[in-house]
């Protein structure tokens, strides 16, 4: 009997409903096993994520900008319009940061892998 419920649970796996509403319930952030991506596709996936995470890692990075920012703040009077330049220049390149990532991706996956990744495209947007 022992060796019954032994079998049933190491077979169990195997008849394990696969429903798309799964991904939702159990998704790791970053995560693209959901996508069902062909060894190709991930070989590709891998350095595109490299990329996006290196130049994502250099944007927060950006110390220069940041220093400048606290200078401003800490100066006797507040440069509205400096901010403002450097502030967008920092939100102009993680946008692009982003764009290139998404369009990569789109180029990468099929359609249908497409509907799927739109659900978890939050996770990938650089703030």
């Amino acid at each position: 009997m022992k060796l019954l419920i032994i079998l049933l649970l190491i077979m169990s796996p195997l008849f394990a409903d696969g429903d798309e509403h799964e991904y939702k319930e159990h998704h790791l952030p970053l995560d693209v096993s959901y996508l069902k991506l062909s060894n190709h596709q991930y070989k590709k996936l891998v350095k595109i994520v490299k990329k996006f995470k290196h130049e994502y890692k250099n944007l927060y990075e950006e110390e220069d900008t940041r220093k400048k920012i606290s200078k401003l703040f800490l100066s006797d009077t507040f440069d509205r319009d400096e901010f403002v330049r450097l502030t967008s220049r920092l939100k102009s390149l993680s946008v692009n940061i982003q764009a290139e990532f998404f369009v990569k991706m789109h180029k990468l996956l099929t359609p249908n892998q497409r509907r799927h990744f739109v659900k978890y495209m939050k996770e990938w947007e650089v703030d």
